[in-house]
């Protein structure tokens, strides 16, 4: 008896690079929370600090606003120095030797200035790596978290490349955020305070000059940072949106390959790309010109403060030392705003692309459970319908007043024209949509009343359309009940008959599917999907078309595991070809979202109604 273990030839063509590649192990760290976010970038980004990283984060602060202190005393020892130095110049030998152990102070303070402040700034980047990775993985859990709690019309209405984008937009843009803020803030302040100080302290009349650049330069820089946000914001969803629909083509290549429409898809992304380009052109040009504003007031500032200075050291009024602070501070400070506009710039930009990602991630859900919800419990698997309605945001009514009850264990097929109202009813029962009137019960309890993932815990599901993970076989069967054993395993997928074609493959079970399973075939990858489901083994089946990708020869088998797996449990199986559902308890015909007919397959034929008219159309070969 081969195993999982064994190789052999592929069918697929695999290569010695197709070897399986193991997911990192879980980490407890990023398990198990509740996923709460809040909706506006600056309450967004203090939860998450709040919650995980102040003390760090006041760690970070610290080593900022210490390192920009010892920095901004610097032009204050230098001027002393040089004061210093010309007093000794000229001097009597007594006087030198006091000038020369001044001299000696004060630049053993100006290296210890020369050493400390970088120093300190490294420190802030040692205590960054153990705050902003953390931050950053916490973000994506808690956001990804969250996205995926949206019910079916969420992701059925945004593209899938553009979520993945927004989440990791979402922590990067709050990291940048946060790294800006620390620096920026701390640094900026103590800066303003030390220099007024020095200033007021070597020549009180030049602080009038120093605050009014101060205010000036700080309400100029946040006006026009403010209305660069909105750049930021317009640029962030026009690269959200190439990026999904670059997603969207690349993930669908044979699909493109097959109509040949490489050039038509060419045509339709240099749209995108041509937004995306005309918003990050917008967003630059409103930067550059923000820059060149707020150089020119900078300038200003340095020219007027330093001929001020200047004439009053040669009206005698300050010493070479004084004026030689002044000038180096007003160098010190003009390069500080400078780099505290640039820092505007980017922190208003992130504010900007970190509001689009949230607009987009962070939108309340459709379907919550309600508060203290219990999980369902499932004893029978008895499903009733009772007057149940429901209609779709666009208007259309599918369902109104319907009533339909499956008893435990009875195995049901739903059969109709396209557009009856037949694949809704399944997602109903699994509450992926909010009835519009009327109740569900499963033994008894409503499942509006009882928490969403109980609802799916204890009902199995194969679609017509299988859902494959870009990982291995085991571990995509596996997903039916992620605790099974390897024994489990196969033996489901044996039930499910694809163990013979895994173990032909190189890596027998360890083979990795590709992308949405495209290095199966369509009928192994439904195969898979039946196994997941055989794994699961939940009290509720249901089929949608769960035999539409196989031949005659493995439908015969997998009919024969069915029939075996049902025993028992209560099933509501979806079928196109008749003959899949001969042998069901009950045919339900649909049409108009009312039930039209139902009975046994003999039953509905003898009646000579709407499903014998469908079986003969099919039993005659029309379709």
């Amino acid at each position: 008896m081969a195993t999982p273990s064994q190789t052999g030839p592929s069918k697929t063509g695999e290569s010695d690079d197709d070897a399986p590649k193991k997911d990192p192990p879980p980490d407890p760290r990023f398990m198990g929370r509740d996923a709460h976010l809040k909706t506006t970038p600056v309450s967004f980004v203090w939860s998450f600090i709040k919650r995980f990283q102040p003390i760090g984060v006041i760690w970070l602060v610290l080593a900022v606003v210490l390192g920009t202190g010892v920095e901004t005393a610097q032009p204050y020892v230098f001027g002393a120095l040089v004061d210093a130095i010309t007093q000794a110049v000229g001097a009597d030998a007594p006087a030198v030797t006091e000038a020369a152990a001044q001299v000696t102070v004060l630049f053993a303070i100006l290296a210890a200035i020369w050493i400390g402040g970088p120093l300190l700034d490294r420190l802030y980047w040692v205590a960054s790596a153990f705050v902003m990775p953390e931050l950053r993985s916490r973000i994506q859990e808690y956001t990804f978290a969250y996205v995926m709690e949206h019910a079916p019309k969420y992701f059925l209405d945004t593209m899938a490349g553009s979520v993945a984008q927004k989440i990791r937009q979402a922590a990067n843009c709050t990291v940048a955020i946060l790294e800006t803020s620390v620096l920026v803030v701390p640094r900026v302040a103590v800066m303003l305070v030390v220099s007024g100080f020095l200033l007021w302290n070597a020549a009180a009349d030049l602080i009038v000059i120093f605050v009014a650049f101060a205010v000036v330069f700080l309400a100029v820089a946040w006006v026009l940072a403010r209305k660069c946000q909105k750049f930021a914001k317009a640029h962030a969803k026009a690269q959200a949106s190439l990026s999904g629909r670059l997603v969207d083509s690349v993930s669908n290549w044979s699909l493109v390959r097959t109509f040949a429409r490489n050039v038509h898809e060419r045509w339709s992304f240099s749209g995108y790309l041509g937004r995306e380009w005309q918003t990050s052109h917008q967003l630059r040009l409103a930067l550059a010109l923000m820059r060149i504003g707020l150089h020119l007031v900078t300038a200003g500032f340095l020219v007027t403060l330093i001929w001020f200075s200047v004439q009053k050291c040669l009206a005698g009024g300050m010493t070479v030392g004084d004026l030689t602070m002044v000038v180096t501070l007003s160098f010190f400070i003009a390069g500080t705003i400078n780099w505290l506009g640039d820092s505007l710039l980017f922190f208003f930009e992130q504010v900007g692309t970190l509001s689009d990602a949230l607009d987009t991630t962070t939108v309340p859900h459709a379907i919550v459970d309600q508060p203290d919800a219990p999980p369902l419990k499932v004893s029978e698997g008895r499903v009733v319908l009772d007057r149940i309605s429901f209609t779709f945001d666009d208007g259309k009514q599918v369902f109104k007043d319907l009533s339909l009850e499956l008893e435990p264990g009875e195995r049901v097929a739903l059969v109709g024209p396209s557009g009856a109202g037949k694949s809704t009813l399944t997602k109903l029962i699994r509450r992926h949509f909010l009835l519009s009137g009327g109740r569900i019960l499963i033994d008894g309890q409503d499942i509006a009343e009882v928490t969403w993932d109980s609802i799916h815990e204890q009902i199995s599901e194969v679609p017509q359309e299988s859902g494959v993970f870009h990982r291995s076989i085991r571990d995509n069967i596996r997903y039916g009940r992620p605790e099974a054993s390897d024994d489990e395993v196969i033996a489901a997928a044996k039930a499910a008959h694809c163990h013979d074609f895994i173990v032909t493959r190189k890596h027998g079970y360890d083979s990795v599917v590709g992308e949405k399973g495209m290095k199966l075939s369509g009928g192994e990858r439904q195969r898979v999907a039946i196994a997941r489901a055989f794994l699961k083994d939940s009290p509720i089946l249901i089929l949608d078309e769960a035999t539409s990708s196989l031949d005659s020869a493995i439908e015969h088998l997998i009919q024969d595991a069915l029939t075996r797996l049902v025993a028992g449990r209560t099933v509501l199986a979806i079928a196109h070809r008749l003959s899949t559902i001969m042998h069901m308890d009950r045919i339900i015909f649909l049409d108009g979202g009312r039930i039209v007919e139902q009975g046994t397959h003999d039953e509905l034929l003898a009646k000579g109604g709407a499903y014998a008219t469908h079986w003969q159309r099919q039993a005659g070969g029309f379709v």
